[in-house]
């Protein structure tokens, strides 16, 4: 840590430590010099002004001796600006937090920037947690929320999709050096060594058993994903009932595990399959449809209409839905999959599969499901609705909410590199030509598509023209499974809500629910925890004119300038603290949990392609003639395809930032959000023990032991 000592003339003088964390953002580092000055809580007149120097290196914390002809009692507020050297351009500096100590006083008083300091005078008071309606720098803070519009503001880059960060600006926000080498540097290097190796082998596979030799092929191995062992000891047994299992656990703890719903009626179901073959239904089950439905044991997930009809970059993918029970051992298995909604526009047979059909024809229907599955998984559970519903959603808060403000500070960790990683991600991944493009079947244009679709809502009365739909409000649960509901915040993001409306309450060894269940209630308890004290009563949430606007913001209609988010608790404007909990709660877990859940699961999911491949060739059967081994190795992704996706999704699974409750960036200096904090981590602490001793569920899903979620979405 740097020590200097500011200049001065006074004999006898009082001594003040003060020690200034300088931010990691463009252009950060600090060129002129610093001048600072003090203000005490009972006297406006500051201090003369006290030269503090230059050059402070971005992430770095510089301590610095301030003396002062005597002590001043109870600083209250820092002013700062900088002075231009001489020829040199505009200059300014990103100030995380300054902490001033008085060891005479055994006192240490924090102030937090988070904000740029220019050439034009900076005042920040101690702990800087205020309403906007308490804060008496008011004008000084609405001028620092029209600088941050000029960085922070929407492109709706694809019509009717989420609007997120235009694509002229680049985000200020930036990486750690090690962050970034970590991240992706090196699995770009590893990268492009593997390619450069993979051109001496064949580009099919040769057999099944080939499937699982790639990662010893690589010169730099990839790791091999533990579902791979599960395979290779199956295929050569001959024994493929048993990836019937592998299959339906896919639903409950792989990568895509919010979207099973159970079947509340035997006449929604005939709406999407067809079940006209009762009697092999009831075989594979051993009881009826009606009793497994009466019995709540019948679950299903449903792509019948929101992947109606894609086009794709690459071939075909399915619309299908497939059908689940729960058995007599707990276990949810397989019933039938249809891979296209009962008869299709040019009249195929469309049949349903079964697990007792040749194992060939059975194995092929849950390769094209797990293809739509994937794209669904990508587009929607991923990018949609947790990189870019985030973002879009950071930029509402930017735009209207000063850094001064105690809820900024408690979502603001949850937001670290969002922006830097979206922006890297639509420059490498979800660009014409990228990985989404050479290596999922649906490619950037199907992606962006079903996007729109969930975001807005999508409607199809069977082969009748596509249509939007209102949608309505989500206090009850529409079963019209006829109905891509349009995503909403307080159902889809609301995990209690969104568990009750998909009817899993009670669903056996559902272990994503348990854990992120455990996880949100506990954020829901730190978020009440800072929102209760500083809402005492309505009035004040309603004369909270900056939090207000950020809620009509998240409801307003994109021609209004706003994210057209449905399902804002309040619908635009919040009217009670539980609403705004609620939101807060939103925002927190999905950009933690719920992106943790989707992310971290991807390279032991899609690294093997047989067990969740995201590139299909050829088109799903339309029949049920049996097919052969020689039939999966044709519309399985080739080996080139293959290390694509080993690298990407190596990437994306890595964990780079610190865990849930243990911040990067410190915000919260006051004493309302430090205990609700100190609370939050005793809480996660406590989840944590009692999953490190479920040691059985441990060995099967992990992913959301607290200590494996990040904060935010930092990759």
């Amino acid at each position: 840590m740097a020590r200097i000592m500011a200049s001065s003339s006074y004999s006898g003088a009082h001594t003040y430590t003060v020690k200034i964390k300088t931010g990691r953002y463009k252009g950060t580092t600090c060129l002129g010099n610093a001048i600072l000055r003090f203000y005490s809580k009972d006297n406006p007149t500051p201090t003369e002004r006290h030269c503090i120097g230059g050059h402070f290196d971005a992430g770095k914390t510089r301590e610095v001796r301030v003396e002062v002809p005597h002590p001043i009692d109870d600083i209250e507020q820092l002013e700062v600006w900088l002075e231009r050297p001489a020829n040199t351009a505009d200059v300014r500096w990103f100030v995380e937090h300054m902490q001033i100590e008085d060891a005479d006083k055994n006192c240490v008083r924090f102030f937090p920037f988070h904000r740029w300091v220019t050439m034009k005078h900076q005042i920040v008071r101690v702990n800087n947690a205020l309403l906007p309606q308490h804060d008496p720098n008011e004008q000084r803070r609405n001028e620092s929320i029209h600088l941050d519009k000029e960085y922070y503001f929407f492109s709706t880059r694809v019509a009717k999709a989420v609007p997120i960060m235009s694509e002229v600006t680049a985000s200020p926000e930036s990486f750690t050096k090690s962050y970034f080498m970590q991240v992706f540097i090196l699995p770009t290097i590893k990268d492009t060594i593997n390619q450069k190796l993979l051109h001496s082998f064949s580009k099919r596979w040769d057999s099944l058993t080939d499937t699982g030799n790639i990662y010893e092929r690589a010169l730099m191995n990839f790791a091999r994903p533990e579902i791979v062992d599960v395979y290779m000891d199956i295929i050569p047994q001959d024994d493929w009932s048993r990836l019937d299992k592998v299959f339906a656990d896919q639903r409950l703890i792989g990568t895509n595990p919010a979207v099973i719903q159970r079947v509340h009626s035997l006449d929604i179901l005939k709406e999407i399959m067809d079940v006209s073959d009762e009697d092999r239904f009831n075989r594979q089950m051993k009881m009826a449809l009606s009793d497994a439905v009466e019995k709540k044991k019948l679950f299903m997930v449903d792509y019948t209409t929101i992947l109606r009809r894609i086009i794709c970059q690459n071939g075909t993918i399915a619309s299908p839905v497939a059908l689940f029970y729960v058995n007599e051992e707990d276990d949810l298995m397989p019933v039938a999959i249809q891979l296209f909604k009962n008869k299709g526009p040019a009249g195929p047979d469309n049949p349903v599969f079964f697990p007792d059909d040749n194992k060939y024809t059975w194995m092929l229907a849950k390769i094209w499901f797990n293809n739509a599955d994937a794209s669904y998984h990508q587009s929607v559970s991923h990018l949609g609705f947790t990189h870019l519903l985030m973002e879009t959603i950071y930029l509402a808060l930017r735009q209207t909410v000063s850094i001064s403000h105690p809820l900024y500070h408690l979502m603001a960790p949850h937001f670290l590199y969002l922006l830097k990683v979206n922006e890297t991600a639509f420059k490498a991944l979800v660009n014409p030509g990228g990985w989404v493009d050479t290596s999922m079947s649906v490619g950037v244009k199907g992606m962006w598509e079903i996007i729109r679709r969930r975001y807005q809502g999508y409607s199809v009365a069977l082969d009748d023209d596509d249509k939007h739909v209102d949608e309505p409000d989500a206090s009850s649960c529409v079963e019209d499974l006829h109905l891509a509901q349009a995503w909403r915040l307080d159902r889809e993001g609301n995990l209690e809500n969104d568990i009750k409306c998909r009817g899993v309450e009670d669903l056996p060894k559902y272990y994503f629910r348990d854990d992120a269940l455990a996880a949100y209630r506990a954020i829901k308890t730190y978020v009440s925890n800072v929102v209760n004290p500083h809402y005492a009563d309505i009035e004040t949430l309603k004369n909270d004119y900056e939090i207000q606007e950020w809620a009509s913001m998240l409801s307003a209609k994109y021609e209004e300038g706003g994210c057209q988010i449905q399902g804002v608790p309040g619908r635009g404007q919040f009217s009670d603290r539980d609403q705004l909990i609620d939101t807060i709660t939103s925002v927190i877990y999905i950009s933690s949990v719920a992106h943790a859940s989707v992310n971290f699961l991807q390279y032991e999911q899609y690294g093997y392609p047989f067990n969740y491949p995201a590139m299909l060739y050829g088109d799903p059967p339309r029949t049920k003639n049996e097919h052969t081994e020689s039939d999966i190795l044709q519309c399985l992704p080739t080996k080139k395809t293959t290390l694509g996706s080993l690298a990407i999704t190596d990437l994306l699974s890595q964990r780079a930032t610190k865990k849930l409750g243990d911040f990067e960036i410190k915000y919260q200096f006051d004493k309302i959000g430090m205990d609700a904090l100190k609370q939050f981590q005793e809480d996660l602490q406590e989840i944590q023990d009692d999953c490190d001793k479920d040691t059985k569920k441990e060995e099967v899903y992990d992913i959301l032991n607290p200590k494996y979620i990040p904060n935010a979405i930092s990759i």
